[in-house]
Parts: C-alpha cells; structure tokens; sequence
C-alpha cells in the first residue's frame, strides 16, 4: 500500500457553472438533501421564472463525491451516480471530489473519507474552526491521508461495499411501497366503514391494549448497544437493556409526534407511548394511530401543542372490520416490511464491520 494525499488523487471544486453555459432549468442539491448516501431531493428552478439559489454554482459528472464542508458528523455526503448531469447543480457547501479513476477507484475513494474514523477526525478539525460553526475547508479534504492498494483490489472492495448499500436502498424502496400499500387499504378501509359498505365495529386503542410509557432519560442511550432505545426521535438510539419483547406501536409523545412499529426486545423513552396488541391487531392499530395523529398535527398548525396525552392516545378510533382477511393482509404486508428493515440492520453492521477491516487491508478478498 502507499499514501497519498486526496489531492494527489482527485480535482477538488474543479467545476463550476460559466456564463457560457446555456440551461433553462436547473435541479439544485443543497447539503440538507444529501444524507449518507442518499438523495432526499432536489429543487427544480426554470430560469428566469425565479432566483436561483446563490450558492447554486458547482457542476457534477459521474462518480463525482460531495461532502459538506459544515458539521461532519451529520453525514451530508454521499457519490453520484447515474443522474442526468446536464442541469444539475450543488451547492457550495459540498466539495466536489473528482477521482482519477485511471489510479483510484470512486468507489473505494468514498467508502475510505467516510467512514466512521475519517468522519469523526473531520468534525475534530471542524470544531476547532474559528467560523461561528463547525466546519472544514477545501485544503483540509485535500489533505486527507490515504493508505491505496493497488487498483484491482480498490475496484473489488468498492464493489462489495457499494453492492451492501445498493440493496439497502433497494430495501428501503420496497419498504416505502409496502407502507402505501399499508395506506391505501386502510384508507379503502375507513371509506367503507364510513358508508356502511364493510361490516365492523368501532373501538378506541384502550380496548385492544394498554397503554404505557418508557421508564428512561435520554441518558440511557449507548453508542453500540445491543437493543433499540425509541425516544421522540425519528430515528432509534442503542441501548444495552431492553424492558420490551414484543410486537408494539411506538408513538412519540412530544416533538414531531411521530408513530413506529417495532417486533423485538427494545426500550423506550419516558415520554414515548407503548402500544403492545394481540398479533391480529398489530397493523391496524398501527395504522390507525398513525391516521389519528397525522389528523391531530394538521389540526393542531399554528396552535402551540407541546405533548400528547395518554388519554389523547387512549380514545384513538379503531375500526374492527369483521373480515379477518383485511387484518391478515395487513399484517402481512408489515410483517414483510419489518423483514426488511431487520434485513437492512444487518446489512448496516456488516457493512460497518467489514469497511475498516477492508480500507486496511486486513481482510482478503478472494475472486
């Protein structure tokens, strides 16, 4: 293996949009819409119909690497790939990293800036930045150290580790399609019952199950834990205990009063909601809080809402249909959507463990 600098390996903001450049629209990436990898979504803009953005200025190709020179460790990078580049614009906020691939592979070249060590030395030199925020500069990525072994084995190992992320995001697409699906019965559903066309009853949550809350701080959390710590987040923390082995809704009882599902051993937050029904119920529950609380957070705009009640989640509408076979569809449909998430976790952790054993050739990779 021998270092290099990234310079010595890739045009660092090497292209930027020229008067000369004629387009009538323009698709702009802002740091926000680029996390780990993925693309939340761009912004279209039809020239001369608004103002672009001022920071609307470097130009991408294939295989071009973005990473946001403010707060690294929010992980707003990520390496583009087959797009129409013609119209597409980033912000300054990104560096654009072009690699030579005649002596280094994109792939490898991405995988080894980002990950989890390379991340967290970035931030370091981020935080010592005398901005009023936490942030990097050109020089600093181009003076990135980088260990290269010989082109082969960088093509080999990005494949691997790209191949890992591609069938995560396959997996995540899929799990976007069976949550509408999930949606659309049960909005078919509540039509129905609405007009009295699907024999059921009406219930509220309380009759299908109790309704608990977490017992810990935000404190509770570990890096590497074993088990999943729900809290109002988003996003699941770790935890190295768990309280809960089962299959519940997760409702957040401030913030963005958000609703999970979750088949395992976990903990929660003091004030996330724990919904634990019989099986048979599982989905629709989950659905239906969903429903309740998405109505509850549009009603509730402009109005200052800080929390919801137990007894708010309590008297959630739950519509029984008598027809089992709705329930079964839609259990199974969530059933496969949490296949595929736990899928993903693995994928997550081999990937996470396979990267620094392969950016150090301490692994071997066999044809």
């Amino acid at each position: 293996m021998r270092k290099y600098k990234l310079s010595d390996l890739a045009k660092i903001n090497s292209f930027s949009l020229l008067g000369k450049n004629k387009i009538t629209e323009v698709k702009y990436l802002d740091t926000s819409n680029l996390i780990s990898n993925e693309i939340v979504n761009f912004k279209i803009f039809k020239i001369g119909e608004g103002k672009i953005p001022s920071r609307a200025k470097r130009k991408v190709k294939q295989n071009t690497i973005l990473y946001s020179t403010v707060r690294p460790n929010q992980k707003h990078f990520g390496i583009l790939k087959n797009l129409d580049f013609s119209n597409i614009l980033v912000s300054t906020g990104f560096c654009t990293i072009d690699v030579d691939d005649n002596i280094a592979d994109p792939d490898f070249i991405y995988y080894y800036i980002t990950q989890d060590i390379m991340v967290e030395k970035m931030q370091s030199l981020a935080e010592q930045s005398t901005t009023s925020y936490p942030s990097i500069t050109p020089n600093d990525i181009k003076n990135i150290d980088i260990n290269l072994p010989q082109i082969d084995i960088q093509r080999k190992v990005g494949k691997i580790l790209s191949n890992i992320e591609n069938k995560i995001k396959l997996n995540n697409k899929i799990n976007d399609n069976l949550e509408k699906q999930m949606h659309l019965i049960f909005k078919d559903i509540m039509a129905k019952s609405t007009n009295n066309k699907i024999k059921g009853e009406f219930i509220v949550a309380k009759n299908l199950t109790q309704v608990i809350t977490g017992k810990e701080d935000a404190n509770f959390s570990v890096k590497n834990g074993r088990y999943k710590f729900f809290t109002c987040s988003n996003e699941p923390l770790k935890c190295d205990e768990y309280k809960f082995n089962n299959s519940s809704v997760l409702i957040a009882g401030n913030g963005d009063f958000n609703v999970k599902h979750y088949t395992g051993k976990f903990n929660a937050y003091q004030r996330t909601y724990v919904l634990t029904p019989k099986k048979d119920y599982y989905a629709l529950l989950y659905l239906s809080c969903a429903e309740r609380i998405n109505t509850f957070k549009s009603k509730s705009t402009g109005s200052i809402v800080k929390f919801i009640t137990k007894n708010d989640i309590e008297n959630i509408p739950v519509f029984i249909p008598k027809d089992k076979n709705i329930l079964n569809r839609l259990n199974k449909l969530l059933s496969l959507k949490e296949k595929k998430s736990k899928e993903n976790e693995y994928l997550e952790s081999l990937k996470d463990f396979l990267l620094p054993l392969l950016m150090n050739a301490q692994a071997t990779i066999s044809d």
